[in-house]
């Protein structure tokens, strides 16, 4: 089956994982060497560690919604293909090309 073989998911989850990685090391190394030149009272490890946590989580959600219309759009792409597979064939015939040979490598005419 096309869908249960698509990498889509796992793909943004990895870039989601890498530029969240990439700004909280930046912005932890910033952090670190600043720490105590614009604050009263320095920043405790603790603290630093907080920051930068919540820092990733943010990245990582905004990074994996930004790539949710990507995700959605090939996952409408096998609906095409399993329910209207003439309309695609039409409009895009490269992709329903490459649809069909994997469907027909797999032995399975089915998308789900």
């Amino acid at each position: 089956s096309i869908i249960h073989d698509d990498i889509t998911t796992q793909m943004c989850s990895a870039l989601g994982h890498v530029v969240s990685g990439s700004i909280v090391i930046v912005f932890g190394t910033l952090l670190a060497t600043h720490r105590n030149t614009f604050a009263s009272e320095p920043l405790s490890d603790y603290s630093l560690f907080e920051i930068l946590l919540a820092s990733y989580f943010l990245c990582y959600c905004i990074t994996f919604t930004a790539l949710e219309p990507l995700r959605a759009a090939i996952k409408a792409v096998y609906v095409c293909f399993a329910e209207h597979p003439l309309s695609l064939s039409q409009a895009f015939p490269l992709i329903f090309q490459r649809l069909s040979r994997i469907s027909e490598a797999s032995g399975n005419s089915s998308v789900v």
